[in-house]
């Protein structure tokens, strides 16, 4: 008998000492509570994480204006838009990775379900992920996606079994705060680059651009693609689910007497939305309070309200727009 027990033992130690190293490392910083959630050697969800900020300090902040959407909202700054906001006002950056409508109103609905206000909102539509088919929602808090609490950590758990550089990276970096080649989702935030009150996030590439912005842009030129001179319209996206999710979303701005602005993104690829798809979003939301940015104008025509990923627009776009549409 105490030769079985001996051999079980051995059989599971590997697995016993692995997960030490996820409860002693805490990778994805859900056993224990952290005061800034900072992304150093793993992206972690932003939705994710967004959704736990907001719970651990909604009581005490007492917040009640929102920015919704996807990892473009990051350049619009709940600071930046406090300036247009009621003094008593308390804005959170509330986005995710790829956010979409339904992740949206998910959010607004789990506000609305422990009964906070929602004085003001900022929601941003992407042309290219908001009402594109994905997984926007399924990287994310439980509270979001809807599966149990249960689900949640052991999913986090078992990703984390199944692979052994990240165990070896979350060792590694919790020993020596050091990062490595073999560290290949190393972020590298900083304390400082997350706001642990509002959750706003400045991406280590707007401090590169602000030290040498000539440099940067001339080691990045080759991804600056050449876009159509000629209007390129998107496909038709908003089918009857996400319209749906969209009077969702209205009818919760509704119920708080919300005051909301939504904007559609400027994005370098020009693409401007459908035209059907802008009806649909101007007739739930009303043209007042609808401002699309897409297509070829004035900001998407300048590189350098790009970062070099040519994906998202710098915040100083993010303030220019606050200033438009206020």
């Amino acid at each position: 008998m105490a030769l079985f027990i001996k051999k079980v033992f051995l059989l599971l130690l590997p697995l016993m000492i692995v997960t030490a190293c996820y409860m002693i490392t805490d990778p994805y910083q859900t056993i224990r509570h952290h005061k800034v959630h900072l992304f150093t050697y793993l992206m972690l969800s932003r939705g994710d994480i967004s959704t736990r900020v907001y719970l651990e300090n909604a009581n005490k902040y007492k917040y009640d204006s929102f920015i919704f959407g996807s990892s473009r909202s990051c350049s619009h700054t709940s600071k930046d838009w406090a300036k247009y906001l009621s003094k008593n006002n308390v804005p959170f950056s509330f986005g995710a990775w790829n956010e979409s409508a339904e992740g949206i109103y998910r959010r607004l609905r789990l506000i609305d379900s422990l009964h906070q206000p929602i004085r003001n909102a900022f929601i941003l539509f992407d042309v290219d992920r908001t009402f594109e088919p994905g997984d926007g929602i399924t990287w994310d808090h439980y509270l979001i996606t809807g599966k149990s609490r249960y689900n949640y950590n052991i999913n986090n758990y078992l990703v984390y079994l199944k692979d052994p550089r990240l165990v070896l990276t979350s060792v590694d970096y919790s020993l020596f705060h050091q990062q490595r080649g073999y560290m290949k989702d190393f972020v590298g935030m900083k304390p400082g680059d997350l706001d642990p009150i509002n959750n706003d996030w400045e991406p280590n590439s707007e401090q590169k651009i602000l030290a040498d912005s000539a440099n940067y842009y001339r080691n990045s030129a080759y991804k600056f693609y050449e876009r159509p001179a000629i209007q390129q319209i998107s496909k038709k996206q908003i089918d009857a689910p996400k319209e749906d999710y969209l009077k969702k979303i209205y009818a919760l701005l509704l119920k708080h007497h919300t005051k909301y602005r939504i904007v559609i993104a400027p994005l370098y690829d020009q693409v401007k939305m459908n035209p059907t798809d802008m009806q649909i979003i101007t007739r739930i939301f009303g043209p007042s309070n609808v401002f699309d940015f897409s297509g070829i104008n004035g900001i998407t025509n300048d590189k350098t309200n790009y970062n070099s990923d040519v994906i998202h627009y710098r915040k100083k776009v993010g303030k220019r727009i606050f200033k438009i549409i206020y």
